[in-house]
């Protein structure tokens, strides 16, 4: 799928709309070296599940923080989920991150 993805720094989050509908992957700044994102919650409304937007969200995640030397805490079950099936950006992940049971969205 084609799909511009914006990012709006100020209010953390990732997010596109398509047909007037919003999905987005939202994160919070956690203060370390070098600085982490928290990767909380990714939405897809669920008219929109099964079109490839929730990756396309992760992969301009991933592409942000390695841009700028951030990690990545996938909090997010579908986070987790997404970098077991893109070992091509592990590299952003924090260390010692567990991708076998890790992630829980919350849904602030």
């Amino acid at each position: 799928m084609d799909q511009h993805i914006s990012h709006d720094e100020s209010k953390r989050r990732f997010f596109c709309t398509v047909n007037g509908l919003e999905c987005s992957a939202d994160y919070e700044i956690k203060d370390a070296a070098p600085l982490v994102m928290d990767l909380y919650r990714t939405f897809v409304h669920p008219d929109l599940r099964g079109k490839g937007l929730a990756e396309l969200l992760l992969k301009s995640v991933s592409e942000y923080a390695a841009a700028r030397g951030f990690t990545v805490r996938p909090s997010c079950s579908y986070a987790v989920v997404y970098y077991r099936r893109h070992p091509e950006h592990a590299s952003v992940l924090v260390k010692g991150v567990d991708l076998e049971n890790g992630g829980s969205c919350r849904l602030t």
